[in-house]
């Protein structure tokens, strides 16, 4: 059995995408109704949500991967000294719980370690235990089984099969912007469009404005990554679908503007670049730990 579905809980809009092997079969995208998630917690309007979603979509599977916002967690770049291989797990946990600004036994953590000459550049992701259990919850009363859970920005970043620059998903009612480097995101940001669906204008000059004023703010607290009209922005979401978007970004976003390409099959009434996400879920990562709680613990797989 190969079908998996991914499903992409933004702070305002569900998306789902069913592949099977190489090929992606349905999809679905559908605006969350008022408190489906309260401060990252869902209720049990994420779960009616989802199983509608799935009802009307027909989606055959019951696999399922799942990206959720940045809310409720914590992000920490460290390195680690050449230490024997055996002793990394101990000694990135040691360090995660040493940085992280939250209870050990109240969070779940996730990581991705990268050896060099004089040791090791560890990415950790730490997320609230309550809320990482809670959205399990909400997705499996929908009738799907979790095999893991990933951030939003991390399985962004695969979908559109970027490790240096920026990353930008525009969405019905909020975007995601992600800077890339060296294959890690260093800063990442979902933030709400004020301007309503049909108005792709006041999102446009929304949009804009917001990632002016990110990436403003991101020289200042990464002055050792250079930013500027030579560097790759990446966009995906709606600029594939409202007249001229690309254009309309190039006019009022000054980096090199990308788009990215498709490594799967897919029929030309699915909108994969609104599911880029979704893309990254299917695809494999290469973490130590994952988010998701087992049915034995604390024993986890790869993320």
């Amino acid at each position: 059995m190969t079908r998996l579905c991914a499903v992409d809980v933004g702070a305002k809009e569900l998306k789902l995408l069913e592949a099977d092997g190489r090929r992606l079969t349905r999809h679905a995208e559908v605006l969350l109704p008022e408190g489906a998630l309260v401060d990252g917690m869902p209720t049990p309007l994420l779960t009616t949500a989802v199983r509608s979603a799935l009802e009307a979509g027909g989606f055959a599977t019951t696999r399922a991967r799942v990206a959720i916002a940045e809310t409720g967690t914590a992000f920490r770049d460290f390195r680690l000294p050449a230490i024997p291989a055996r002793e990394l797990t101990a000694a990135v946990l040691f360090e995660g719980r040493r940085q992280v600004p939250m209870e050990a036994a109240d969070v779940y953590f996730a990581w991705h370690a990268v050896r060099d000459r004089t040791g090791y550049a560890v990415h950790l992701v730490a997320a609230r235990r309550d809320m990482i259990d809670a959205v399990v919850e909400a997705v499996t009363a929908a009738g799907l089984q979790v095999e893991r859970i990933d951030l939003k920005p991390l399985a962004l970043a695969r979908g559109m099969r970027t490790t240096d620059g920026l990353l930008l998903e525009w969405g019905a009612a909020d975007a995601t912007l992600v800077l890339m480097v060296r294959g890690r995101p260093r800063f990442f940001r979902t933030f709400l469009l004020d301007a309503p669906t049909d108005d792709a204008e006041g999102q446009l000059d929304e949009l804009a404005f917001s990632v002016n004023a990110l990436v403003k703010f991101v020289r200042g607290a990464a002055s050792d990554v250079a930013i500027g009209p030579s560097t790759p922005l990446c966009l995906g979401g709606r600029f594939a679908f409202v007249e001229n978007g690309l254009e309309q970004a190039r006019q009022r976003l000054n980096f090199a503007i990308t788009i990215p390409s498709l490594p799967y099959q897919a029929a030309p009434d699915i909108p994969w670049q609104a599911h880029l996400t979704g893309l990254g879920l299917l695809m494999q990562a290469r973490w130590h730990d994952r988010l998701t709680p087992s049915q034995g613990g604390d024993t986890h797989v790869a993320a």
